[in-house]
C-alpha cells in the first residue's frame, strides 16, 4: 500500500501529471486505485472499455496489437513512471490494443471523472494535457516512421497512380 504523500510525490514525476499543482495531485492521488498484476496477467484486452489511465509504479507492461489471431506485435514497453491508456481515457472508447504485465507490476489506475472535474475547475489544465498528448502523438509518429520501410518518392508516385 502506497501512502497518500508517496502517491503525490510519485505522480509529480509522471509526465502526464508534471504540470499539476499539489492540490490537484492530492485529489488525483486519493482517486487512484492501486492494482498488482502478476507476470503475464492481462491488464486490459482489445475491445475492453477505456476511461482509465494506467500508471506503472514498478514492474513492466507490454502494449500489444493483435495482427492475426494469436499473432501479436509489441508496440511498446512501459516501465516505472510511464502512463498509458490515454488514447481511450477521455472518450471511454474501446481499447484497440492489449496490455499485459511482462513482470510482476504494481500500478495506479485513475478513472477519467476526477481529471474531468479538475479541468472544469482549472481550464488551463486542459491545455497542459493537450500539450502532453500532442508530444506523445509526435513520439509515436517518429516510432512508426522508424519501423516503416522507406521507398524512393518516385516509387511512391508510381504506386499512387494505381490506387
Amino acid at each position: 500500500m502506497i501512502s497518500s504523500i508517496d502517491r503525490i510525490i510519485f505522480l509529480k514525476e509522471v509526465p502526464f501529471f508534471k504540470n499539476m499543482n499539489i492540490t490537484q495531485l492530492k485529489v488525483l492521488a486519493g482517486a487512484c486505485e492501486e492494482k498488482f498484476y502478476e507476470k503475464d496477467a492481462p491488464i486490459f484486452k482489445k475491445g475492453d472499455a477505456g476511461g482509465v489511465l494506467y500508471i506503472v509504479v514498478n514492474g513492466r507492461v507490454g502494449i500489444e496489437y493483435e495482427k492475426r489471431a494469436g499473432s501479436f506485435a509489441r508496440l511498446a514497453d512501459m516501465d516505472a513512471y510511464a502512463s498509458f491508456g490515454e488514447a481511450h481515457f477521455f472518450d471511454g472508447s474501446q481499447h484497440t490494443t492489449s496490455a499485459v504485465a511482462i513482470r510482476d507490476t504494481l500500478m495506479l489506475q485513475l478513472r477519467r471523472e476526477p481529471i474531468i472535474e479538475l479541468i472544469r475547475q482549472s481550464p488551463s489544465l486542459a491545455l497542459d494535457l493537450i500539450n502532453f498528448l500532442s508530444q506523445r502523438l509526435r513520439e509515436e509518429n517518429e516510432r512508426v516512421a522508424d519501423v516503416t520501410r522507406v521507398q524512393p518518392r518516385a516509387l511512391n508516385k508510381l504506386y499512387d497512380q494505381f490506387d
